[in-house]
């Protein structure tokens, strides 16, 4: 019995990098993707090819459905589910009067669990399949979040939220709490190929020098892990760091001293990152994340976009729930490209898709599993209807060639145009 399953509909992926690869982007009408019995992507190409390759496997066909790589979110909130559309000014006054509150809430072990479920079911619903998350500052809801991954099959990359000052006395932790809970999250993620830990120091204002260098220790005791922070996203901020860390040149050098920045580390906005400090990024192999959604809501900034590409830095997209106002990475792909387009850069949509797919899964050093339709990767990916909206189906009849079509779907669809969700082939969310 032939166990490959041959998925029909037009295919949209990047083949490599489109800022350094003019003709990265791939676009198969009348495509197809088989998928072998262990969920890893088989073959791609046209249909008609693909139909005789594989006369005897099971077909589902998407019509005129596109079939796009699952979405990469390398920035997003667990706690912060319910602190979306918030008042609260810029991002300080915002996280007292707004984020603090709902993050406290976690405490309740039966709310984080059933949160953490609609969290998680969130992301699918959205096409995103890959997700690097703040965790909660309580081990149970952690716990939860990550069994909720595993249960779904979604690709998590989180740890606990770690702070020990500057908040409310219910989110903070001691050290032996954060280096104990840390320790049994990350045993979690062992023989697990989907889930993976990072170690979460939340900024430095919230950090204690002794919390920071244990931090460092911990990402040199496991080399696996990945480590998730903020860096440069709003002048108050940057103002407190620098008077909090006067012996440290800038933002970035606060985590170099305690050995925070490596290839493993994916750092949230650098909007206003100094020359040094990109160029110390770019030889330390980091990687940023772009947050378009959330920087216009706080009033943080414009993201440099060029001045990080130039150097090499890899970029990731993120919707950082709960500044951001929508789980879609979609969506964000849209507003990036507006971001861009006030700093003078036109993304096209090869770029545009690249950040959201497998430029995201570069940045995460997961492209050998995830990012394109390459056989041997995890058949990750979502259908994105056009059908259903007679007004999207009118106006991409219009458009001249299949990568305007394209374009005309990164601004004009949405969550509610996801038609199912796959991951290792198999579908995890239906509308």
């Amino acid at each position: 019995m032939n166990a490959t399953t041959l998925h029909t509909g037009t295919l949209a992926h990047l083949r490599g990098d489109p800022f350094a690869q003019p003709d990265a982007l791939e676009i198969i009408p009348d495509g197809a993707l088989a998928v072998d019995a262990q969920g890893r992507i088989a073959a791609y190409g046209p249909g008609p090819e693909l139909l005789a390759r594989f006369p005897e496997a099971r077909r589902i066909d998407h019509g005129p459905d596109w079939l796009i790589p699952g979405l990469v979110d390398g920035h997003i909130h667990f706690p912060q589910f319910y602190a979306t559309a918030a008042p609260g000014g810029q991002l300080l006054d915002w996280l007292e009067r707004s984020v603090f509150p709902a993050e406290a809430a976690f405490q309740d072990a039966d709310f984080a669990t059933a949160t953490a479920g609609r969290f998680v079911a969130k992301l699918l619903a959205s096409g995103t399949t890959t997700a690097l998350v703040f965790g909660s500052q309580y081990y149970p809801a952690n716990a939860a979040l990550f069994a909720a991954a595993k249960r779904s099959g979604l690709r998590l990359i989180a740890g606990m939220t770690l702070m020990d000052r500057n908040g409310p006395s219910v989110l903070l932790q001691t050290l032996d709490q954060a280096l104990d809970g840390t320790v049994r999250l990350m045993a979690l993620c062992e023989g697990e190929p989907r889930l993976h830990y990072a170690i979460t120091p939340r900024w430095p204002m919230a950090c204690t020098e002794t919390l920071l260098g244990i931090c460092g220790e911990l990402l040199r005791d496991h080399p696996t892990a990945y480590l998730q922070t903020h860096i440069n996203e709003n002048p108050g901020e940057i103002a407190a760091v620098a008077a909090g860390f006067p012996e440290s040149r800038d933002y970035l050098d606060v985590y170099d001293r305690y050995g925070l920045v490596g290839p493993s580390t994916v750092l949230a906005h650098s909007l206003h990152s100094t020359a040094r400090e990109l160029d110390r990024m770019a030889g330390a192999g980091c990687a940023v994340c772009h947050c378009p959604t959330s920087n216009l809501y706080l009033g943080s900034g414009l993201f440099p976009l060029t001045r990080h590409v130039e150097r090499g830095i890899p970029v990731i997209m993120g919707t950082d729930i709960g500044a951001g106002t929508g789980f879609s990475l979609w969506r964000e792909l849209a507003e990036a490209y507006k971001v861009q387009q006030l700093q003078g850069l036109g993304l096209d949509a090869a770029r545009l898709l690249y950040l959201g797919t497998l430029g995201g899964a570069k940045a995460l050093r997961l492209d050998h599993a995830t990012g394109n339709f390459a056989p041997g990767k995890d058949a990750d990916f979502f259908a994105l209807a056009v059908g259903g909206d007679a007004y999207l189906a009118a106006r991409l009849a219009r458009c001249g060639s299949w990568e305007e079509r394209l374009f005309c779907l990164l601004h004009l669809a949405g969550p509610a145009q996801v038609r199912a969700t796959y991951v290792q082939g198999r579908i995890v969310t239906i509308f």
